[in-house]
Formats: C-alpha cells, structure tokens, sequence
C-alpha cells in the first residue's frame, strides 16, 4: 500500500473523522442544534462547505505526497466541458425519472427537504454543489483513483455516503454508480475538468430542481426564498 493512501486510509477509518457524520447529525436531529426547521438551511451549507474545504486540502495533500499533479484538467478542456455537460444531462434526468418511480424516494426527499433546502438560498446551494464538485473529485478521481484504482476509489466513494439507516441505501448506491461515471470520465478524457464539471452541474441542478418543486408545492410549510435580513439574524 502506497504511503499516501495509507495516511488517507488511516484518517478516514478513525471514527470521529467519519465522513459525512457530523453532515447527517445535523440533518437527523435539528432540536439539538436549538434552531427551527426553516432556518437549518444555511446553517447546513457553512458546514457542508467547511467538509468540502477539508477534502480538497486533503487531496492537495496526497497529491504532494504522491508527487502528482491531481488538478490536472484534461488532454482538451473543451473536450472534457463537453463530455462533463452531457454526462450531468444525463444523470440529472435518471435522478428526476428515479424520484418519479420510487415512492420511498419522493418520502426520504420530503424528510429531509425542510433541513437542505426549505431554507436554503439558491446561490448558497450552487456554492456548494461547486464545492462538493471539485473537492470530492480532486479526492477520490484525482489523488486516490490512479492509487487505487477505479473499482477500489468509486467503492470507497460509495461507502463514504452511507446514510443513518437503511432507508438511505439508494443514496449510498447511487454514490457507487456515480462515482464509477466519473472516474470513467477521469479516464476517458485525462484529467478532472469532465467529471468535476458533470458533479457540479448534476448537484447544483438537482438542488435547483428540489428547491424549485418544494417553492412550487402550496402544501409545504416553511419553504420559503430566505432574505437577507433572515440570514443576518441568523447569524448573530
């Protein structure tokens, strides 16, 4: 086993550094945090963003170790746009076929609409679909996948999105088959521009898309388009 994926390996295994633990906390039980429902969205994208900070430092720093450039974009970088937009088109529209065809999805969705997105701003969301993006495929395509291997990575990558509960499996499956897309695109195209491209646009989209159907639905309470005076109070 390689020295860094060995370090890497150590670091995710320790309980407290779990990743995503602290994320599903946060989601699961919002009266510990002693703030209502609708204000737990941008409460949950500070953190979301400071996970997705601490993953792109810790792929910059297996990279060093590894003597590798991981943010290397690709052979074209109109080629791998291209490929990356057309694979989010794709994912985007199974994700919206899937949420239509499985009721158990449509009922997680609504559990945790109201702690992701309900209070969420939209230009907070597509912040953190950038950052999810780029800082987990920096990880997982660019430092561990030419580790590895891609089989090892999109397992890891699957087994690092592993919900509270049983109910959450489709998530943890779908994180599988996502992460076997984008590290086939890693290889396809040489580098990381097509497949942080195509998990910035199926996350930000997909948020986009949950955001709008929630404002959109006259039964859902809270759901709302927070101001700015919302946000600064919440702050203070």
């Amino acid at each position: 086993m390689r020295l860094p994926y060995l370090i890497l390996y150590r670091s995710l295994t320790a309980p407290r550094l779990r990743y995503n633990s602290e994320l599903w906390l946060l989601v699961q039980n919002p009266a510990s945090t002693g703030l209502p429902p609708e204000l737990m969205g941008p409460r949950f994208v500070a953190l979301a963003a400071a996970f997705y900070v601490a993953l792109l430092i810790a792929a910059a720093v297996v990279g060093t170790l590894g003597g590798r450039n991981i943010f290397a974009l690709g052979d074209s970088a109109l080629f791998g746009l291209v490929v990356g937009v057309i694979s989010a088109c794709g994912t985007v529209a199974l994700g919206v076929l899937l949420y239509r065809l499985l009721p158990a999805l449509r009922s997680l969705s609504d559990e945790l609409a109201p702690h992701l997105v309900d209070g969420a701003r939209r230009r907070d969301l597509v912040l953190v679909s950038v950052m999810s993006g780029v800082g987990e495929e920096a990880l997982f395509r660019g430092a561990l996948q030419p580790e590895i291997g891609l089989v090892a990575s999109s397992l890891l990558f699957g087994a690092l999105h592993v919900g509270p509960d049983r109910r959450y499996l489709v998530w943890t499956l779908w994180a599988v088959a996502a992460g076997f897309l984008f590290g086939l695109l890693y290889l396809w195209t040489g580098g990381l521009l097509a497949p942080v491209t195509a998990h910035v646009l199926h996350n930000g989209v997909t948020l986009l898309l949950w955001k709008r159907s929630r404002l959109m639905r006259s039964g859902a309470p809270g759901v709302t388009e927070p101001t700015e005076e919302t946000v600064v109070r919440e702050k203070g």
